[in-house]
């Protein structure tokens, strides 16, 4: 194929690809590209699959083929997402992973003698990739594909789902175009024990611009979908609930939020969303106490210790006062104390606090630090 103004050869091998320290067996197969250097008169690997490589606007920096002995049914073609920059290769893999086959997708862009990764996708269980051809101008790719929760990728998928990758109009960036998965916008976790319903998911921070941003606040907890039956055993069942959904479709939360049942209706958007594009995870603050739940009438937790030179002690926290809120918002929980501390790192906070002798409040400002692990796991949805 013409990448550039030298001919390009594709090569499609069974081998471990260029690091042969690594050898395999079973079905692994590679994809090279090589350029011609007329000056040199020989063929030079410019592009290969094994090799760790970040797609455009990606993140992750790993081989689009791994070299595992699972890896087989490697084929190659050409792809026009640009119809002037027609030298485009997808080149699709299967990896049989667990207990479903994953399909592995990336797209390889040509020019001038150099090939780089343009896009990459390969978290598509039981996958079907087509490209739809039209007799001119840019084509797309169709990726049809089991929607498994995030939670346990390995288990039960939920439906089938339909991405479309392709170019804009403007000719940019190879994105999802489209994403019939359906997106509510929050990093969810599961609450500290005791802190809520088995089942229940915890609203760590909500995504800017996302559904879920303008109806939901950090500290929700998630009970379900309205109607929906509580399903057995799963550890964040909002999750199926939501994802057995559709982009586009509204759905009323059944939530609670600092102890009051509640409703609200979102309309579900899409993965595709730019804002769903790799949002930053939350970071959990660390102020250097140990609580308890507060004993007698004041609600709240109680200092059970304060570790001496952390922000809570520089504070001047003491053992013995109960912390009730959080920028005004009311802590009752161990669970409302971590979402309180989310993302405040470097930041102040100001925690109100009960002196349970004399009953009288006051407030201290905090400074969090980055706590050394995360307690509250969160994942989008």
């Amino acid at each position: 194929m013409g990448g550039g103004p030298t001919p390009d050869r594709i090569v499609v091998s069974a081998g471990p690809g260029l690091d042969a320290g690594k050898p395999v067996d079973g079905g692994t197969q590679d994809v090279q590209i090589l350029s011609y250097d007329a000056i040199a008169e020989r063929w030079n690997v410019t592009f290969d699959a094994a090799n760790t490589m970040t797609a455009a606007g990606s993140l992750d920096a790993v081989p689009l083929l791994p070299q595992t002995n699972r890896l087989a049914s490697v084929t190659v073609k050409g792809f026009r997402a640009d119809q002037d920059k027609p030298a485009y290769l997808l080149i699709t893999g299967v990896d049989s992973t667990a207990n479903h086959p994953l399909t592995l997708t990336g797209i390889v862009s040509l020019s001038d003698g150099v090939a780089k990764l343009a896009y990459r996708s390969n978290q598509d269980m039981n996958a079907t990739v087509q490209v739809e051809s039209p007799d001119v101008g840019p084509q797309t790719l169709t990726v049809t594909s089991d929607y498994f929760p995030p939670w346990a990728p390995a288990c039960c998928p939920l439906r089938k789902y339909t991405r479309t990758i392709g170019a804009r109009d403007d000719g940019g960036p190879l994105i999802d175009l489209s994403d019939d998965r359906p997106w509510l916008g929050v990093w969810l976790g599961q609450p500290s024990e005791g802190d809520g319903p088995t089942g229940s998911g915890v609203v760590v921070s909500t995504i800017p611009g996302s559904p879920a941003s303008a109806v939901l606040q950090p500290g929700d907890l998630i009970l379900g979908v309205k109607g929906a039956a509580i399903p057995v055993g799963k550890p964040i069942y909002a999750f199926d609930e939501v994802g057995s959904h559709h982009t586009g479709d509204s759905v009323t939360l059944r939530i609670s939020r600092h102890g009051q049942d509640s409703t609200v209706e979102v309309t579900l958007g899409s993965l595709a969303d730019p804002h769903a594009a790799q949002p930053s995870a939350p970071i959990e603050g660390f102020i250097g106490i140990q609580v308890q739940p507060a004993a007698g009438s004041t609600p709240g937790l109680e200092v059970a210790d304060v570790s001496a030179g952390g922000p809570a002690a520089r504070a001047g926290m003491q053992e013995g006062q109960i912390v009730t809120a959080a920028d005004d918002v009311p802590v009752r929980t161990f669970t409302d104390l971590l979402v309180a501390l989310t993302n405040k790192a470097g930041h102040s906070l100001t925690l109100t606090v009960v002196i349970p002798s004399t009953h009288g409040s006051s407030s201290l400002t905090v400074s969090p630090q980055t706590a050394p692990s995360g307690r509250l796991a969160s994942q989008t949805i």
